[in-house]
Formats: structure tokens, sequence, C-alpha cells
């Protein structure tokens, strides 16, 4: 699965669409083909915007919060997998088993370690992981010398390690991000627009308005950015490093 576009370029593209916008907009009113009906209008009262601008708001910032949700999701479930790997470590050295265990874990970390889900190569990789996870359930299922509870713990964080790989690969392949970008790219045009029409015929006022909303238009699409593709961005070293540090502890 490939992201609609490289993170850098999506938090680039954030700050500058809502900018080209409302030049357009300005240049179209002063020099447009519309630009003599427009100036000779009397511009619409602000009642009219308000309503466009709290559906905008509200919109942005239902959308800001699920992106910061899923950033906290995000990194809950890396630190779960982490957690389970240094749980079973544990578990399999308090055991015996140190040595049957230890190596299938390095093999998982090391294949969950090379996932990046924005590859085009992500499904070979899963199945890398895959395959690890299984030799390791094998090694504790198949395992003679166990006693019941010490089998029962390291099963139970088996599973515990698999929900945290499947809830991670879910958030970072989730594709509805672009949707969200261009939702919101689409109702902060049309506040642009109903602020410009409100103060037709004093375009001072008209560029301070438009202006500050754009600002704020552009800091909404760079939240976005950001943090609705957490694995693209600021949990870009992500399983890797923890799973790392949890390595050096072996």
């Amino acid at each position: 699965m490939h992201t609609w576009l490289a993170a850098p370029w999506q938090i680039a593209l954030s700050a500058a669409v809502p900018v080209a916008m409302a030049i357009l907009l300005f240049v179209a009113e002063q020099y447009g083909p519309l630009a003599k009906p427009i100036q000779a209008s009397t511009g619409l009262v602000a009642s009219y915007f308000s309503a466009v601008a709290v559906i905008f708001g509200l919109f942005a910032a239902l959308l800001a919060s699920d992106a910061w949700r899923k950033e906290t999701m995000a990194r809950t479930a890396v630190e779960a997998e982490a957690d389970a790997v240094r749980t079973m470590a544990h578990q399999a050295r308090v055991g015996g088993i140190e040595a049957q265990i230890v190596p299938r874990l390095r093999s998982y970390i090391a294949a969950a370690s090379a996932e990046v889900p924005s590859s085009a190569s992500i499904e070979e990789a899963r199945s890398k992981t895959d395959t690890a996870f299984e030799e390791l359930l094998g090694t504790i299922t198949k395992n003679s010398s166990l006693d019941a509870t010490t089998r029962s713990l390291l099963s139970g964080s088996a599973q515990s390690l698999q929900k945290a790989h499947d809830d991670r690969l879910h958030l970072a392949t989730d594709e509805t991000s672009f949707i969200k970008w261009i939702s919101i790219v689409v109702f902060g045009g049309i506040t642009q627009i109903a602020l410009l029409l409100v103060h037709v015929g004093n375009r001072h006022a008209q560029r301070i308005a438009v202006g500050l909303f754009t600002a704020a238009f552009s800091f909404c699409l760079v939240v976005m950015a950001i943090f609705d593709s957490p694995f693209e961005t600021v949990l870009a070293q992500q399983p890797g490093a923890a799973l790392g540090a949890v390595l050096k502890t072996f």
C-alpha cells in the first residue's frame, strides 16, 4: 500500500494549498471574468458566513481529534508490541527455556522491524513476520518441558503480541487520510469564498479576514498531514526503535 504522497510533501502541500487558493481568489475577485459583478454587489451579510464557518470549524475539529486519537493509538500499539516481547523474554527466562524462546523473539523483532507500511512489499514483509510468530508460538506449544502455568503465561503473551502487531498494521495501512485531507480543503475553500464575499467593497478588510482564516486553514491541514499518518512522520522509526530497545535487554 502506498500513501498518496510522501510525508514531507504532504506537509509542504498542506501549508501551501490554502495560501495558493487565497491568492487565486484575490486575483479572481479583482481581475477575473466575474470581477465586476462581484465588486458591484453589496456582499453577503455576516450571518451567512457564520453558518459556513461553524460547519468548517466543527468538521476540522472532528478530523483533527481523529488524527490525534489515531497517533495515540499507534503509539500505544507500538508500546504494547514491545512490552509483549519483553514480557515473553522474562517468562522464558523464569521458565528455564530462554535458549529456545529468545532466538525466536530475535527473528520476530527482525521481521517486524523491517515492515514498512507504505512500501509495495508490505505483504511480503508481513508474511515473514507471521512466519516468525508461528515459529515462536510453535516453540511454546510443542515444548514438553514447560509446566502448565508457564505455558499459559507465554501463550497469553503471544496473543497480546499478535494483537498489538495487527493493531499497529491496521493503523499504519489506513487509506482514509487523503479523503480527510481533501474534505478539509473543500470546506476550507468554501469558507474562504464566503469570507471574500462578505467583505466585498472593503478590500483591506477582505484581505485581513481571508488571510487570518487561511493561516488557520493551513494549520488544520498540517496537523492532519502530521498526525493522521503517524508511521510516516512522528513514528517513522517505529516499531524498529522500540523493539530494538527491547532486543538490547536480551
